[in-house]
């Protein structure tokens, strides 16, 4: 493979993060600060960082960002062919045969974002081509588990073994009934100690819970509506609105017939149903308590009749909520107006602020 590949799709990671940086909170940005550093130094991803090596990593990242954000990405040269760094389909076709997969696309706040990693498979399902993706090689700071880009699906589970860790260091919290429940069913005790036993079982449970992300982003090509890229984008510069209008979009794809509740509920998949709610915060928390409601009798009794009537419900709330939304968008407003008049919407009768 050629290394100034691999240099290149470095450089644009860096060029990303050097421009966006400043969009996370203090907190956000250091824990995305251990995920890569973890990453770049290929370090298991529970692996504790001495604070001295990290401070030195993050001084020498940051000292190089006033040079690059204002740097444009390269095209990226795939066996003598030049590509543009956002087009995957080609780059993949080719790299697919050397065991490795090449992601691109637009994160929170329309956050380019890169990855290579090691290619686990590829499938075709529903339409899309899926792939699976392990270690990863290089990444920029924004990381999701499963990315659905056209007509292709990333899932990568070293991220979501990383967010699989995240989630078992809060067993203790507020939200432990449900995170206990859900590592139980995946096979883990009350009390585990990291070590062979506790990476192998992390592994599993991530390879396993792929498959339910899988049926979200399945969810979500099944219900696109292609004004919403553009409505995202009105609302960039709007954290709080874009952060709502992806919750309103996630949860759409969540709830559709073609989504991972109702995977979940025809196999009764108890395991990824606990593991879902622990998962679901901020505006799709708040969006969505019916699933909480539901989860309380439920454990009570096994009930997935009150789970199915919470998707149900979930459903007809969301898509109506996002008519009305694509509806005030088409009255071609200009963005301010059209911002103003979502939150107006948004104000209205059994509308959450």
């Amino acid at each position: 493979m050629n290394t100034n590949l691999f240099a290149d799709i470095k450089f644009n990671c860096d060029v990303s993060d050097a421009q966006f940086w400043g969009f996370y909170s203090i907190c956000g940005l250091l824990m995305r600060y251990r995920d890569l550093y973890r990453s770049e130094m290929g370090l298991k991803q529970w692996a504790d960082i001495p604070r001295e090596r990290i401070g030195e990593w993050i001084s020498a990242k940051e000292s190089h960002w006033p040079d690059l954000e204002n740097e444009p990405f390269r095209k990226l040269n795939v066996d003598g062919q030049i590509h543009d760094p956002f087009d995957f389909v080609p780059i993949n076709a080719a790299l697919s045969r050397e065991g490795l997969v090449y992601g691109a696309g637009y994160g929170m706040y329309l956050k380019p974002t890169f990855f290579l990693a090691e290619l686990r498979s590829v499938r075709r399902i529903s339409g899309l081509t899926v792939y699976t993706s392990g270690r990863e090689l290089i990444r920029d700071l924004f990381t999701s588990p499963g990315m659905l880009q056209k007509k292709t699906v990333f899932l990568r589970l070293e991220p979501l073994v990383g967010l699989l860790l995240y989630k078992h260091s809060e067993r203790n919290t507020r939200h432990a009934s449900v995170l206990e429940d859900a590592f139980a069913q995946y096979g883990f005790p009350h009390q585990q100690i990291i070590d062979v036993t506790f990476e192998r079982r992390i592994e599993d449970m991530a390879l396993r819970y792929a498959d339910i992300l899988l049926a979200h982003e399945i969810g979500e090509s099944a219900e696109e509506v292609p004004e919403w890229k553009d409505i995202i984008a009105l609302s960039s510069g709007d954290r709080q609105l874009e952060h709502y209008l992806r919750a309103l979009k996630d949860l759409l794809a969540d709830t559709s017939d073609h989504g991972p509740y109702r995977r979940i509920i025809e196999t009764c998949d108890r395991g990824a149903l606990s593991l879902s709610i622990a998962l679901t915060e901020g505006f799709r928390r708040v969006l969505f308590p019916e699933i909480k409601e539901a989860y309380t009798s439920f454990s009570r009794n096994e009930d997935w009749n009150a789970v199915e009537r919470a998707r149900r419900s979930g459903y007809d709330k969301f898509h109506s909520r996002m008519v009305d939304i694509v509806n005030l968008y088409r009255k071609g407003s200009s963005k301010d107006d059209f911002i103003r008049d979502v939150k107006e919407l948004l104000r209205g009768p059994g509308s959450t602020k």
